[in-house]
């Protein structure tokens, strides 16, 4: 191979490998290991495996092998900023108020903590422990021994890195009884089916306990009783809409 060629060869390999080289095949037929460290057309430089540096004329040269460069890391994940929460998606809170429809009036505003992470595409949105507000959205008493109570709540806003963030949630209502009816019954609002977990009224000793209670039992209403709502009652919401929110920090 003609001096003129080795050199396009050599500076061709220092081009595309851009690597160390691991052996130096010399014609005397002696082979050196080292780090390769550049090439002009006339000379290769080569950092031997004893320290010591030196350079090979490209005509004593008869092979260069490099060792494959590793891989680069892996560029980290940028965790995303914000995640948008789909419609259908149940939200879990624990009532911090209590209501009550004897007392509770219809636009009055509430406060809960979700009950479990908010979690959306693998991603924890808020954590457990988050605050939200919600809203009464109807709230009438019976008389006494006469009609029948309703309550119907629903989620407005989730606190998210100490800001408040629209939410619209299907609503909860809860319906005291009338003769042979259901004493209580999960209803279908906006997009979403939006339940009572525990949703209590009567006695405020039993409420407290059934309130605590993470279940799908549902108390009864009596006739011409008020729906009554202890703080620690675990709620169900669902998102009635696609919702983008920031991740919690």
């Amino acid at each position: 191979m003609k001096k003129g060629v080795l050199a396009i060869f050599f500076v061709a390999l220092v081009t595309v490998a851009g690597a160390s080289a691991d052996t130096l095949h010399l014609r005397s037929g002696q082979t050196v290991n080292g780090t390769f460290l550049g090439a002009t057309t006339g000379e290769i430089k080569f950092l031997g495996s004893d320290g010591q540096f030196k350079a090979y004329a490209v005509s004593a040269v008869e092979g260069l092998e490099f060792t494959a460069a590793p891989p680069p890391p892996p560029v980290p994940r940028e965790a995303p900023t914000k995640v948008t929460v789909s419609a259908g998606t149940l939200v879990y809170v624990r009532m911090v108020d209590s209501l009550d429809t004897s007392k509770t009036h219809s636009g009055d505003l509430f406060t809960a903590t979700l009950d479990s992470d908010l979690v959306a595409n693998g991603v924890v949105v808020a954590r457990r422990g988050t605050k939200v507000h919600g809203k009464v959205t109807k709230s009438e008493n019976a008389r006494r021994f006469t009609g029948k109570s309703e309550l119907q709540l629903q989620l407005t806003n989730i606190i998210i890195n100490g800001a408040a963030h629209p939410i619209a949630t299907s609503g909860f209502q809860q319906t005291g009884k009338s003769e042979g009816a259901q004493t209580a019954k999960k209803t279908l609002g906006g997009a979403g089916l939006g339940a009572a977990i525990g949703a209590i009224s009567g006695d405020a000793g039993k409420g407290a306990a059934i309130g605590a209670t993470v279940g799908l039992g549902v108390s009864a209403v009596k006739k011409g009783e008020p729906i009554r709502v202890p703080s620690e009652t675990l709620l169900e919401f669902a998102l009635s809409v696609p919702t983008t929110l920031p991740v919690s920090k």
